[in-house]
């Protein structure tokens, strides 16, 4: 992240990216950049990705 590049990542709409974590059930983390900093907004595995990829750009777009 210190050099701009998060890793195994893609985006997921609303500016939202999900941060896949290749460990035990398939973590993932979603979160948004503003300017020098990270918003983590929330996280899961595979099992519950759809549920929290909506969880997650709702929450982005509330916090516009």
């Amino acid at each position: 992240m210190a050099n701009g590049l998060l890793g195994d990542d893609s985006p997921v709409g609303e500016g939202v990216s999900e941060l896949r974590i290749q460990y035990g059930p398939g973590y993932r983390v979603y979160l948004q950049q503003r300017d020098d900093d990270f918003v983590l907004l929330c996280g899961g595995d595979k099992s519950s990705e759809i549920r929290d990829i909506g969880t997650a750009n709702k929450l982005a777009s509330e916090w516009r």
